[in-house]
């Protein structure tokens, strides 16, 4: 990734001049704000000079979020709040009590209370870790800072190993239905689309979907909440808890075990699905790719130090994220006895507290870096629409990794890839766009779903089988599509599934041979290993371009012989496009 310029625009200077000028409830943070936030220099992903940081490896000088011009402009996220939706958060931590929410935390699903701190934060502290990174405290002469470091923070425990009824109905309630939610802007979802993180099944109805993205949009007053959701860490493994059903020619392909368009909740239109790069801007050998994914941030590697630790295989020494962990030596990432790097436990020359840890990441850490940058935006532009913030963020992402080959070029000049989405967040640019946004989108259109009961044989002389629908209203511009298809076929991981829009472009919605269809269990319901029918798949490669005209599937045996008979036959497709 390039190194990127800071900037910011002529109304953000005349707010740093106000800011200089006038008291303000938090000053204007310095570039690396080392000397009030002590462990905010080895926040590379804040602001990185290619640093020395807690990992053997050293982060690449410029990739960064590119925050600083916010900050000096005094964009802080004040007067935004983000939904941590986590397995919990520890709401007195000394570097985030501050901005906690003062009338009413959260919601706790283990004793329905309003503070959602966990009562085990050793099995319970992911969403402690999470926090700090969207919205840890600034300038308190304490640990750290988040990318929004004067946003206020709410807690919700639906993924909680402790937390009691239905984790969907939890979810739901989490996202729009609880008034506790009534006041969130942000919600945060760092939990993914691996076998054991509550993903829903191939099969959703088409009232769900609407259910689901009414409620979305119910929320910000109707303006719609901004949901950031994880993509995912299933590149390379489809693990169950017992087995592994990632197999070796899944890992040769490159095509990720389980992509992100697997958790039926990546694929919503209100829906904000993040990837996780490393410490020099390429995928993070664990993030989930797929047609669904939106952005990316920084997630990181492990994060280890081989003289305190060695023996794992290289990533492992790239840096990990920064963020604050629970409290004292007993509790999250510094319970355990093995140090890892120089910043674990009590014996750290770096912190002695144990309440921060630099072995966080994950698409679960990348998710609140954008969480943050939303807060950013919505203090600059309180009145954007949660499809503004998603534009915004799309079109003002740093294209990464650039020679990777998953990068396409749609017919409106805009750059997508499988494993990257339209790129980094990059924070500056984000506000600076938020800044200038005066002129709404224009109302949604929505072709509401469309289909076709056709039937094509799969693997025949012929080519590939294809399905076409012809959309004659639909949007000018595109924004996301959503799709659906059935199929009978005797080995469903043979196939790839292309969409291929009416100006050309192609996206690879499913590829083959990943674990899909491999008879991997999903709470104790094993996958088909002939799955017949997928309701709900999203693709972001489209956006801009125009909706008006044929739409095709295209689908493929890659394990068919030269000259095989046909094994299968694509049986419906059906295709939703919405944009404006």
């Amino acid at each position: 990734m390039e190194q990127r310029n800071r900037i910011f625009t002529p109304q953000r200077m005349k707010q740093l001049i106000l800011a200089t000028s006038c008291a303000m409830a938090l000053a204007p943070l310095a570039a690396n704000a080392q000397n009030s936030d002590p462990l905010a220099r080895y926040q590379w992903h804040l602001h990185n000079t290619g640093q020395k940081v807690p990992a053997d490896t050293l982060p690449v000088s410029g990739v960064d979020l590119n925050v600083d011009s916010a900050y000096k402009a005094g964009i802080h996220g004040k007067g935004v709040t983000i939904a941590i939706v986590d397995d919990g958060l520890q709401i007195k931590h000394p570097d985030l009590k501050a901005n906690i929410a003062t009338t009413v935390a959260g919601k706790n699903f283990a004793d329905q209370s309003n503070d959602p701190t966990p009562s085990n934060l050793t099995n319970d502290s992911h969403g402690t870790m999470v926090a700090g990174i969207a919205g840890a405290v600034g300038n308190n002469n304490l640990g750290v800072r988040g990318v929004a470091p004067a946003a206020t923070l709410k807690g919700f425990n639906p993924i909680s190993r402790t937390a009691k009824g239905d984790q969907t109905l939890n979810i739901e309630y989490s996202w729009w239905d609880g008034n506790e939610v009534k006041d969130v802007d942000v919600f945060n979802n760092s939990f993914g689309s691996g076998p054991r993180n509550g993903s829903l099944p191939l099969s959703i109805s088409e009232n769900q979907i609407s259910s689901y993205e009414k409620g979305m949009t119910s929320t910000r007053k109707g303006l719609g909440g901004i949901y950031v959701k994880s993509a995912g860490n299933s590149f390379n493994t489809a693990h169950d808890g017992t087995n592994d059903y990632c197999t070796k020619d899944t890992i040769t392909r490159g095509n990720g075990c389980i992509p992100a368009t697997r958790d039926t909740r990546n694929n919503f239109i209100n829906t904000i699905t993040i990837g996780a790069v490393r410490a020099d801007g390429v995928r993070s050998s664990y993030s989930s790719t797929g047609s669904s994914l939106w952005v990316s941030a920084f997630g990181g590697e492990q994060g280890l130090e081989n003289s305190y630790l060695p023996g794992y295989q290289k990533e492992y020494y790239d840096p990990g994220i920064v963020t604050t962990d629970p409290t004292d030596c007993l509790q999250g990432h510094n319970r355990d006895a093995t140090v890892y790097n120089s910043m674990d436990g009590a014996s750290s020359s770096i912190d002695k507290t144990c309440n921060y840890t630099a072995r966080m990441n994950g698409t679960s850490a990348a998710a609140p870096m954008v969480s943050g940058v939303a807060a950013l935006i919505l203090e600059t532009n309180p009145t954007l629409s949660y499809r503004e913030v998603k534009y915004i963020l799309a079109t003002t992402a740093d294209q990464t990794d650039k020679s990777h080959s998953s990068w396409v070029k749609n017919k409106a000049g805009r750059y997508y890839s499988n494993w990257y989405g339209f790129g980094v967040v990059d924070a500056a640019k984000a506000v600076e766009a938020a800044d200038s946004f005066n002129t709404p989108l224009p109302a949604l259109v929505d072709t509401g779903w469309k289909n076709t009961p056709k039937s094509v044989p799969i693997g025949n002389a012929s080519g590939p089988a294809i399905i076409s629908i012809d959309l004659s209203s639909a949007p000018s511009k595109i924004e996301t599509v959503q799709i659906g298809f059935e199929l009978s076929h005797q080995d469903t991981r043979r196939l790839q599934f292309v969409l291929i829009s009416p100006s050309g472009t192609r996206s690879v919605v499913q590829p083959a041979y990943t674990a899909i269809g491999s008879g991997l269990t999903w709470f104790g319901t094993p996958d088909q290993v002939n799955f017949s029918k997928w309701d709900l798949i999203a693709s972001n490669a489209f956006l801009d371009e125009t909706g008006k005209g044929k739409w095709q599937l295209e689908v493929s045996d890659l394990g068919l012989g030269k000259g095989a008979r046909s094994v299968g036959s694509l049986t419906s497709f059906k295709i939703r496009v919405l944009g404006h």
